[in-house]
């Protein structure tokens, strides 16, 4: 009985032992295979998302353009999530080969893959933050861009006196404008703080548009006076708002957005 345990044993440690090794070391070098490719395509999706959003700000982007970079953004989020699946898939292994009585010594590939797993975790990381703020950010421009054209519609009314039709639409727009101004302010949306002032100017100008209407279809004339001047102002503070957020766009991008790329792209090039 002693020789067949002792053969036993000697058969783990000569044969099965290093076919388990292998079979470890080749699943996990596929799936670093797979997280290193994915993390250079969304490297790539990344770069060329923000640069085309940071010139001006998202909201400055045509519509189509918008519609473009929200579905590239997406696509990006996932492929970006699906990298740092294989990285966790590659560690997974490692974690299994390390466990394995080996007397006392790792396979190589662990001590050889580990750092390089590191960084590509790190870097994906800043990847997915990168792509799931533009996903937020491009989605609301998209949604503003909709109510910056109803509110040109809007003072268009106003100015045609069109006191009925003013009332209605200020009504319904001031209360999607205000549904916004806590998602413009999210950091995770990595949205300048200057679109935040251009949506509250929005909001002043539709509340200012609206009081006019009401004001003016009830013929109480002074009070439609003072609205008027009010307006005026608030539409002056809203076109120098919206030009301070395009001004505005290279700095933040500096700030706030090139920080990360530079992670991104200094971990992926320490992964190898």
């Amino acid at each position: 009985m002693l020789v067949l345990a002792v053969g036993a044993i000697a058969g783990f440690f000569t044969v099965l032992l290093p076919q388990q090794v292998a079979k470890l070391t080749q699943l996990e070098a596929n799936e670093l295979g797979l997280a290193r490719n994915g993390a250079a395509n969304v490297n790539t999706s990344v770069t060329a998302l923000w640069a085309d959003i940071s010139p001006k700000g998202s909201v400055s982007l045509t519509d189509d353009r918008l519609s473009v970079d929200l579905t590239l953004s997406k696509q990006t989020e996932s492929s970006a999530a699906d990298a740092l699946g294989h990285v966790r898939a590659a560690e997974a292994y490692m974690a299994q080969a390390s466990s394995l009585p080996l007397e006392f010594r790792q396979p190589a590939f662990v001590a050889t893959d580990r750092p390089t797993l590191q960084h590509l975790e790190k870097g994906l990381g800043a990847a997915v933050n990168l792509a799931h703020g533009a996903t937020l950010q491009l989605t609301l421009a998209k949604h503003l861009r909709q109510d910056s054209n109803t509110l040109v519609q809007l003072n268009a009314s106003v100015d045609a006196r069109a006191w009925a039709a003013a009332a209605a639409t200020a009504s319904t727009l001031v209360t999607d404008l205000r549904s916004q101004q806590v998602p413009v302010a999210d950091p995770e949306a990595l949205m300048d703080p200057l679109w935040a002032r251009w949506v509250d100017g929005m909001v002043s100008v539709t509340v200012d548009d609206q009081q006019l209407a009401l004001h003016s279809a009830a013929n109480q004339s002074q009070l439609a006076q003072q609205d008027a001047r009010t307006l005026s102002a608030a539409r002056a503070q809203l076109a120098a708002s919206f030009t301070a957020a395009q001004n505005g766009a290279p700095d933040w991008q500096v700030k706030t957005i090139q920080p990360v790329l530079d992670t991104l792209t200094k971990e992926l090039a320490a992964a190898g």
